[in-house]
């Protein structure tokens, strides 16, 4: 099953992934990786309200196992650094962005 589920998730990111580089700490060099970005997403409170909305990105765990800190460098040359990591599933790490 959980090869099924690798195979699911790589096929998925062959589809949505943009290329980035990531960077962990000062003196790190810049990786080459792919990440599936979401602008926008709502940050919801815990009454079910709207608090706000993020950029989220995810990563393949074995591709980058990000972690909070990392500067993601998109395409665009554009740069962000990652404020949480807020799920992981053993496949699939997501986090938002800072700012």
């Amino acid at each position: 099953m959980n090869a099924q589920f690798a195979d699911m998730h790589a096929v998925l990111f062959d589809r949505l992934a943009v290329p980035v580089t990531v960077q962990r700490g000062a003196g790190g060099l810049p990786v080459p990786s792919r990440c599936i970005r979401d602008d926008g997403t709502a940050q919801v409170g815990e009454y079910g309200q709207v608090i706000g909305r993020v950029t989220r990105v995810s990563f393949l765990k074995t591709e980058w196992d990000p972690k909070r800190g990392d500067v993601v460098t998109f395409a665009d040359n554009t740069a962000q650094s990652i404020d949480a990591i807020d799920s992981d599933d053993g496949f699939v790490v997501g986090a938002v962005l800072h700012g």
